[in-house]
């Protein structure tokens, strides 16, 4: 029992109470900055009022996971190339927040700067897995005992999947508390899934973000008073990718994080669609869960019916193992 509290709900506990406790200090730093929202001119109306709200609030997630990531990391090797993909792509993030909103600079990064970034950090996770770590890039496959190991092609493979990942989680962040509520329960599955496997590390560090995100949104629940920016959700997306190579379970992505999915696939068609019928569109707004927004829905029932279908899509993942 000592053990089991020690690997999962202690760091679920410390997190949570860490990013609640920071919280509102995080939130009047971001003010003095003048970090602040911007909402298109052609997006919802409802959306306007999010006008000015504090953004780059991922700090607050952040900084009890990397607490106890340092704390674990020293002991569990697992948990230093978590931290190396969730922090390098939260760095990127957070650069590109800093230039858009508090130096005002609109463009932000460059799409290429993102991406290199993203395909460096990549490349770092990959050499530490492969040179400093008893793993390998090689991935189950859910509901079976094979296991995939493309070779030389798996950091190419690794870069694709922490890339739409990492685009994933950050259309999900457009609603208060979408991103957080989803990938807590995608957390809580790799947490279960690590004491499945006895991969000691991967359930810390998946605990201590579902606690970390569960105190964020405290503040982030609608309406929120805190914004995760593209600090917090190109984190998440680096976490995500990072626990699921670790536990080799990176097609596990694909159930766990269909949300995720699903929101750069209606991005990909609505764009599509739209330049190949010059004007026409599939949605009636995209990233999807606009598109529901502009169908009636409220932006707590998209939280709560895309968190549920997490729920029930880990609960099948979980079958897979």
């Amino acid at each position: 029992m000592n053990e089991y509290f020690l690997r999962t709900l202690a760091p679920l506990f410390i997190s949570f109470l860490v990013a609640l406790l920071i919280g509102p200090a995080v939130i009047n730093m971001l003010k003095k900055l003048k970090a602040k929202q911007t909402e298109r001119e052609e997006g919802l109306a409802s959306h306007k009022k999010k006008q000015g709200t504090p953004t780059m609030g991922g700090i607050i997630f952040l900084t009890p996971m990397f607490i106890i990531g340092v704390c674990y990391g020293a002991f569990h090797k697992e948990v230093i190339p978590v931290l190396i993909l969730t922090f390098g792509f939260g760095l990127i993030g957070f650069l590109d927040d800093y230039i858009k909103v508090v130096q005002q600079h609109n463009q932000g990064l460059y799409a290429w700067q993102k991406i290199l970034g993203q395909l460096i950090i990549s490349i770092v996770f990959a050499v530490y897995v492969e040179r400093f770590t008893d793993l390998s890039l090689a991935m189950r496959v859910p509901f079976t005992d094979i296991m995939l190991d493309f070779g030389i092609w798996n950091i190419p493979i690794l870069f694709f999947i922490a890339l739409g990942t990492a685009n994933g989680t950050n259309f999900t962040d457009g609603v208060d508390g979408l991103c957080a509520s989803v990938t807590a329960v995608v957390a809580l599955f790799f947490a279960v899934a690590g004491i499945h496997y006895g991969a000691t590390g991967a359930e810390v560090i998946s605990s201590a973000m579902m606690g970390a995100l569960m105190g964020y949104l405290v503040y982030n629940v609608y309406p929120g008073k805190v914004m995760m920016g593209d600090t917090g959700s190109l984190a998440i997306g680096g976490f995500v990718t990072g626990i699921a190579y670790v536990m080799q379970m990176p097609i596990f992505i694909v159930i766990v994080g269909f949300i995720y999915a699903l929101e750069v696939i209606s991005v990909i068609m609505q764009v599509s669609y739209f330049k190949i019928t010059h004007g026409k569109r599939i949605f009636r707004m995209a990233p999807i869960h606009h598109h529901f927004e502009k169908g009636g829905w409220s932006e707590t029932k998209v939280v709560y019916v895309f968190t549920a279908v997490t729920v029930l899509l880990c609960m099948v993942a979980y079958a897979g193992l």
